[in-house]
């Protein structure tokens, strides 16, 4: 059985503002190395923090259960591998007539490509809904490790020990290479940072409600305080002039990352909890993973098209005026699908178990061919001591 966990407003908005920032990056990706230093700070300060925060606001939502582990792994592949085919097979779809009119034919061998990546955990269809392989992988360490966790003292301990130790491992080639699989297979190597940033969501959510119920003045004198900490750390995570944190591609920089990590997340919490409730934005909060993949139609599809028409790159106005409405519009178009979606397919939402017009509900795997496999292998290895 589950722990109940009851809906908090700011957490919605904290999810929007993130995938805000998604949505407004991908289009300054489009962008900023042909227009000013301005705009070019602008992306580097975006990835310097929103995918922790996406890590550290999935911690908010593990629950610990009483099934098998085998079993909760199976559920989490369900809730996040499904909606990475799901959006891997829509852009398929438009992959094909998209390069029919933009070439005048079709490369198959790059869909075929596309296609295969999927097996190394690598959706290059969509791109952005790495983020989800990386999370199923993050939760695997979550379901094997977090219901030992009794404390805060406890959880920030193994959060902290994942954090610099995937920083390590992505940071030194002579350690990665004691690894047999290859780089960020199924974003493994990723996942030991990512998991700390999801551990330490999950270890402190309790003082962040706490912090998000202080006197307002306090919060926005903290808003301060940490919007400058993340722009400081940022120019100092430097390694070289063009350096962008990317953790898609295990790239951190030197460790003033945490600081622009942790600084960023904090800023957008406490801008969060300052925000008055709206409908729209408690909607899009709680479909933000369909978001995630109509961002990745858009990044592949129409950005970098909007962007060359619209012109004026070399104007910082301009480029983040446009982005701005850009991604607000996108956001827009992109609520037609979360309608159709989540009405004919939200088993492929991260909603397995309901009963939806085409599919029925997908049972928990259950793995009891493996199960009878281990007993029989027990039985016949027999006991340590007789």
């Amino acid at each position: 059985m589950q722990e109940k966990k009851r809906r908090f407003y700011w957490v919605d908005v904290v999810k929007v503002i993130g995938i805000f920032l998604v949505f407004y990056a991908h289009i300054l990706q489009r962008t900023y190395r042909s227009s000013t230093d301005a705009i070019f700070f602008q992306y580097k300060l975006i990835y310097a923090f929103h995918m922790p925060l996406f890590f550290f606001l999935s911690g908010f939502f593990f629950k610990k259960v009483k099934n098998s582990k085998l079993t909760e792994i199976g559920i989490v592949f369900q809730k996040r591998i499904f909606p990475v085919f799901l959006f891997g097979g829509i852009s398929l779809l438009i992959w094909l007539p998209y390069m029919q009119l933009k070439f005048g034919a079709i490369d198959y061998s790059f869909l075929l490509s596309g296609v295969l990546s999927y097996l190394k955990g690598q959706p290059l269809l969509n791109g952005t809904v790495w983020f989800l392989v990386c999370l199923f992988t993050t939760e695997i360490w979550a379901v094997l490790l977090l219901s030992k966790i009794k404390t805060v003292f406890q959880g920030v301990l193994i959060s902290s020990f994942f954090l610099y130790f995937g920083y390590i491992l992505t940071a030194v080639p002579e350690i990665e290479a004691f690894f047999i699989l290859p780089k960020n297979f199924w974003y493994l190597h990723e996942s030991f940072l990512a998991f700390g940033f999801f551990s330490m969501g999950y270890s402190t959510f309790r003082w962040l409600r706490k912090i998000v119920a202080i006197n307002p003045i306090w919060r926005i004198a903290l808003i301060l305080l940490f919007a400058w900490l993340t722009a400081w750390s940022v120019h100092l995570n430097s390694p070289s002039k063009d350096y962008v944190v990317v953790m898609k591609a295990s790239m951190h920089g030197n460790l003033y990352f945490f600081i622009s990590a942790f600084s960023g997340i904090l800023t957008t919490v406490l801008i969060a909890s300052l925000i008055p409730k709206f409908k729209w934005i408690e909607y899009l909060g709680k479909n933000t993973l369909i978001l995630l993949g109509t961002n990745g139609f858009f990044m592949s599809f129409f950005n970098s098209h909007a962007i060359s028409w619209l012109g004026h790159q070399e104007s910082t106005f301009w480029v983040t005026f446009n982005a701005l409405w850009l991604s607000v519009l996108t956001i827009g178009l992109s609520v037609p699908m979360i309608e159709v979606l989540n009405k004919w397919v939200p088993q492929l939402l991260g909603k397995p178990q309901i009963e939806g017009p085409i599919l029925k509900a997908i049972s928990p795997p259950q793995f009891l061919f493996l199960r009878e496999k281990f007993d029989l292998l027990s039985e016949k290895l027999g006991n340590i001591k007789d």
